[in-house]
């Protein structure tokens, strides 16, 4: 049985940029941890598979590109602006290259994922290449948030002015449609 995702409401005290990036990081994580599962497990009804491929699909489609923009746009640029160690502009580079491998991929299971919610009973010949492709976004993904945290954020929290990171996250909640 697939775990219902219920995300938790936003905090009421104000988040910076980082914050906000790394909350789409979990986010990241929940959705393709729910695309692996609703791959994997052959008996979940099929009106649970449907609402977790939906979810999925809505998240790979529309939450994640704003996450790419987030950071090939709006961080990257500011980074470049604020002076780099080389290691975190081989990052910024390794960041967008990733960012490409993991929308390819996309490509392929979007249209997977699709059918799976609009043809719940394919799941059995749609179920190898599922698994494998979830498995490997799921390490893509792996590697591109452990890069992100561990090298990027950091270097640019060290280097960011605060009315960077403030500039920042306002174009991240635009973005979305949320307020400053």
């Amino acid at each position: 049985m697939l775990v219902p995702l219920r995300l938790q409401p936003a905090p009421e005290t104000p988040r910076d940029a980082f914050h906000l990036l790394l909350d789409c990081h979990e986010r990241i994580r929940t959705f393709s941890d729910l695309a692996l599962k609703a791959a994997r497990l052959p008996d979940v009804p099929a009106a649970e598979r449907v609402e977790a491929v939906t979810r999925v699909e809505r998240y790979f489609s529309v939450g994640l590109p704003r996450h790419v923009e987030d950071e090939d746009i709006s961080l990257a640029h500011r980074m470049r602006e604020a002076g780099l160690s080389v290691e975190a502009l081989e990052a910024l580079k390794d960041m967008a290259r990733q960012h490409r491998e993991i929308e390819a991929l996309l490509e392929m299971l979007l249209p997977r994922w699709r059918l799976l919610r609009t043809s719940p009973a394919s799941h059995g010949e749609l179920a190898r290449e599922l698994v494998r492709d979830s498995a490997r976004l799921s390490a893509l993904l792996d590697e591109h948030l452990g890069l992100e945290e561990h090298v990027l954020f950091p270097e640019a929290r060290a280097r960011l002015s605060a009315g960077s990171v403030e500039a920042l996250g306002a174009e991240m909640r635009a973005r979305r449609g949320l307020k400053p």
